[in-house]
């Protein structure tokens, strides 16, 4: 991640005297009317913030925060990130492709052409004298060399980011929903004076201030080419908007902001009534799987091992609670409507149909109709007998 790249960035000229902005975002008519939110947060951007925030902060660790809990987890293969991703100013930009899924953007960095990863790599090493032996053949396209960084991003993102990932995507919903509402009671304007301290908008261009350099970056001006702008809030990052100005194509042009985060610790879990019905395991599997996930990440999330993960998925499946998906060589597990809406607290009478008579003895979730109230009333019952009938205000699964 950069202030800028040089597919849209131009730097002649420009400064950072008194009174001029440190990067400005030029804006036509199409690039404002395609200015518009990320769907879901980016793991591999995550995971490049995250390990930029690690390092920011080793020497002032923060007790329960999310960075003093990947301290702990830090996995030795991570270690070559550490010669690509400094505690400030720039990295380079294949790194982080801007995706929803882990597996497309770890492809699309193994896919990163020769030229591209030399001209980014000779941008932002900073580091004295040489750059390291297998720094030197990354940036000459070896594969070997590409792969291990791929690796490294995989077990940062799997020991580090995924057990806070469904804090991240809640707490990334929560924000773009409360930013659609700047948006949409006071224009382009206010939205971005509200990201952020040092972002204005002033005469068709976005405006970053000076102060933002110490972490993000050197000074440009950006030309967005009609592209427009994706805004994506990070819950890791803590530092100034960063922008990734990418060339028409499959990937956007980005903004990122560090957003507002509802949790501190990075372990997943919460009291819930849900503990008490499915135990305490399960149900942080059922709240991980918020967003798509395949077992692998599933288990990653929940620091579980893949065997026992499966085995959890087993069971929420079979209670309607998740579906399962083939694809391409794996499974990808998503929640069904029963396990959104148990989450949520507030199923509405009459979505969840009886299936199947329990069988003696089997555990089943009751929840009462009364939710409607919003209120939880969840418990466990065994059944004494086969076909027992409940009264119509019970919906059970």
């Amino acid at each position: 991640m950069n202030g800028a790249i040089s597919d849209g960035s131009d730097t002649a000229g420009f400064g950072t005297g008194a009174g001029r902005p440190a990067t400005v975002v030029r804006f036509t008519a199409d690039d404002l009317a395609r200015v518009r939110f990320a769907a879901a947060p980016a793991p591999l951007v995550e995971t490049a913030l995250g390990f930029a925030e690690l390092r920011h902060h080793a020497r002032r660790p923060i007790p329960d925060s999310w960075a003093s809990q990947a301290r702990q987890a830090f996995p030795v293969a991570a270690r070559p990130l550490r010669d690509l991703i400094p505690a400030s100013g720039s990295w380079p930009e294949f790194l982080d492709p801007p995706v929803a899924e882990l597996d497309e953007g770890l492809e699309i960095v193994s896919a990163t052409p020769r030229s591209r990863l030399r001209d980014q790599l000779a941008l932002s090493w900073r580091g004295p004298g040489r750059p390291s032996a297998w720094l030197r053949a990354l940036a000459d396209g070896d594969r070997e060399a590409l792969t291990t960084a791929v690796q490294a991003l995989r077990a940062f993102y799997l020991a580090c980011v995924a057990p806070a990932w469904p804090e991240i995507a809640a707490s990334f919903r929560g924000d773009v929903t409360e930013r659609a509402g700047v948006l949409a009671s006071s224009g382009l304007g206010d939205l971005f004076g509200s990201l952020h301290p040092d972002l204005a908008l002033r005469d068709g261009s976005l405006e970053r201030a000076g102060r933002a350099l110490a972490r993000a970056g050197r000074p440009a001006r950006l030309q967005l080419k009609g592209q427009g702008l994706q805004i994506l809030p990070s819950m890791l990052w803590t530092g100034p908007p960063l922008f990734s100005i990418n060339p028409p194509g499959p990937l956007p042009s980005i903004m990122i902001y560090p957003g507002r985060r509802d949790f501190r610790t990075g372990n997943g879990t919460r009291p819930s009534d849900l503990d008490a019905v499915l135990g305490r395991t399960r149900a942080r599997v059922l709240r991980a799987l918020r967003d798509t996930c395949s077992t692998t990440e599933l288990a990653a999330r929940v620091s579980i091992s893949v065997s026992s993960a499966s085995e959890h998925a087993t069971a929420l499946r079979a209670a309607d609670l998740i579906r399962t998906e083939r694809h391409g060589p794996g499974v990808r597990h998503s929640l069904t409507v029963l396990g959104r809406a148990l989450l949520s607290g507030s199923p509405s009478r009459g979505a969840v149909q009886l299936k199947q008579r329990f069988l003696p003895g089997q555990r089943a979730i009751i929840i009462c109709s009364h939710m409607m109230r919003r209120r939880s009333c969840l418990a466990t019952l065994l059944l004494p007998q086969e076909g027992l009938l409940f009264p119509e205000n019970l919906i059970i699964r």
